[in-house]
C-alpha cells in the first residue's frame, strides 16, 4: 500500500473515532468542526486538500447534514472549508441544520448546493426550497426560488433572480402564535 493511501485511510479512521465527541454541536460553532463524509467512493488529494465523493454521500459538520449523489470538498490555505454537492434523492441535494439557540431546524433542497465556510453561506440552485421547521417538524416558514442563499451567521434567507430563468420567488410566513392570541 502506498504512503498517500495509508495516510488517507488513517485520516478517515481518525475522523470516524473523533466524530461522536462533537456531533451534537449547533449553529455557527459548526464552522470550526471538520467535515465527516460517508460515501460509496472517495478520492482524497492531500497536497491540494481536495476530496471527491460519490454514491450516497452524507457530509456532516456538527448539526449540519448534507445528502447528495456527489460532493467535492476543498480546504483553502487559510483553513476554510468549501463543498459543492449535486444530485441525490429525486435529483436533489438535501441540507438540514439546527438553528443556533433553538430547537428549530432549517431543511432545504436544490439540484446543487454550494457551501462557503469562509462566509458561512449555503447557496442552493435550481428547484431550490428552504423551510424553517418546529422541533416537531411543523412548517413555520418557507421560501422557494431559482437560487436561494442562507447565511448561517445571520440566519437570513435571500432569493436571487437567475438571468435567463423565468420564475418567481414564493414565500410563506407563518404568524407567531403569540400574536394571534392578542
Amino acid at each position: 500500500m502506498n504512503t498517500t493511501l495509508k495516510r488517507t485511510l488513517s485520516g478517515f479512521a481518525l475522523i470516524a473515532l473523533i466524530a461522536p465527541t462533537w456531533i451534537n454541536a449547533a449553529g455557527p460553532a459548526n464552522r470550526n468542526l471538520p467535515f465527516v463524509v460517508e460515501a460509496d467512493n472517495a478520492v482524497y488529494t492531500d497536497i491540494e486538500q481536495t476530496s471527491q465523493f460519490s454514491g450516497n454521500v452524507i457530509l456532516t459538520q456538527g448539526t449540519m447534514v448534507i445528502h447528495a449523489a456527489n460532493v467535492e470538498t476543498i480546504v483553502d490555505p487559510e483553513g476554510y472549508q468549501y463543498a459543492t454537492a449535486k444530485g441525490g434523492n429525486k435529483g436533489l441535494v438535501h441540507f438540514r441544520q439546527q438553528r443556533e439557540g433553538t430547537n428549530e431546524w432549517i431543511d432545504a433542497y436544490g439540484e446543487e448546493l454550494i457551501y462557503d465556510g469562509k462566509q458561512n453561506l449555503i447557496h442552493l440552485r435550481r428547484k431550490a426550497i428552504m423551510r424553517r421547521l418546529s422541533p416537531a417538524g411543523k412548517l413555520i416558514d418557507e421560501i422557494k426560488g431559482d437560487e436561494l442563499v442562507y447565511n448561517q451567521l445571520t440566519e437570513v434567507f435571500e432569493s436571487k433572480a437567475v438571468p435567463g430563468v423565468s420564475g418567481r420567488t414564493k414565500v410563506i410566513i407563518t404568524p407567531n402564535s403569540n400574536a394571534s392570541q392578542k
